[in-house]
């Protein structure tokens, strides 16, 4: 996985609970920033954790990203939270799982939460390209949207609507999804619940797409039952078993084969690997319905198999 190393040069507070970061290079540019794009931070030897950009210098020498302080996490963001100003860190080249596809039909922008950062990045984008679009960002309280003066300084106007539970009640996803013109596409990141209201109310959807991302695993793939199968790496022909409570990718280090990886929760891709025959058991949040349905390629990290074997590319 190639890396850059930057330096930690501006640390802030948008919120009780989360803090925007800018790491600048010292040298060379970082490439692929666009909207929907992520990085992936390596803030100790086995900690990486992957960080939507929502803005970035178009010189390619710096990148912001904004991290929620999770006290039940898994650590990363308490890391995150820890650097001081200064720090240099690894940060991956950045990737994106979540483009924003060109149309000339109408966009609708929904984020909860954190998930604002790939939304104003979207946001700012379609602006710049006079789409027609318009933004939704859901957050508890007031208080706690980390992004509302960043969405307000793109002057939209009417066309950005702030949603504080506290004070507005519950969101009317289906009243939102049935006004949207025909055609037009819905692109969505927050916590599952607002994730799982989205796709229930775009049955009102008249012919477009709604496209999200997820930053954390959707609980039902965190609870489908596991099967012991085997994978085989196709250069050596090797076999291992993969027991009900092991991942392939858990397997794999196991033997000492390497293979890149990130979240560990089918989040970033960066653990995708070629599949030459078998069933896959796909469980990621990366990969859309139609590139599973190849069976061409998985992530090791958190998918399974359907058959007795997979034969990987390895």
């Amino acid at each position: 996985m190639d890396t850059q190393r930057a330096r930690l040069t501006c640390k802030t507070r948008l919120s009780p609970d989360t803090v925007d970061f800018r790491f600048e290079l010292s040298e060379g540019r970082f490439t692929g920033l666009e909207p929907g794009a992520h990085v992936d931070l390596h803030l100790d030897r086995d900690l990486i954790r992957q960080y939507s950009i929502w803005n970035w210098d178009h010189a390619g020498k710096w990148l912001n990203v904004a991290v929620k302080l999770e006290a039940d996490g898994r650590g990363g963001s308490q890391a995150m939270h820890a650097l001081s100003e200064g720090t240099e860190i690894e940060i991956g080249s950045p990737r994106n799982h979540f483009t924003l596809q060109e149309t000339a039909n109408h966009i609708t922008l929904i984020a909860g939460g954190i998930g604002a950062t790939p939304i104003y990045a979207m946001a700012r984008y379609l602006l710049n390209s006079r789409a027609d679009f318009r933004v939704y960002y859901l957050v508890r309280s007031r208080d706690y949207a980390a992004l509302d003066t960043q969405f307000r300084s793109l002057g939209l106007e009417e066309w950005y609507h702030l949603h504080c539970d506290d004070e507005d009640g519950f969101f009317d996803f289906p009243t939102v999804m049935q006004s949207i013109p025909a055609g037009g596409d819905v692109y969505t990141c927050g916590p599952e619940p607002m994730l799982q209201a989205v796709l229930e109310a775009g049955t009102g959807l008249r012919g477009g797409s709604i496209h999200f991302e997820r930053f954390a695993a959707s609980a039902d793939m965190a609870h489908a039952p596991n099967e012991i199968f085997e994978v085989e790496l196709e250069s050596s022909g090797a076999v291992y078993q993969v027991a009900k409570d092991q991942t392939i990718l858990e397997v794999l280090r196991g033997h000492g084969i390497h293979v890149d990886y990130g979240c560990s929760e089918g989040l970033c891709g960066s653990c995708m690997i070629d599949v030459v025959s078998g069933e896959i058991d796909h469980r990621d949040s990366v990969l859309s319905p139609e590139e599973q349905a190849t069976n061409e390629f998985m992530c090791v990290c958190v998918s399974r198999a359907r058959s007795k074997r997979l034969v990987l590319r390895l």
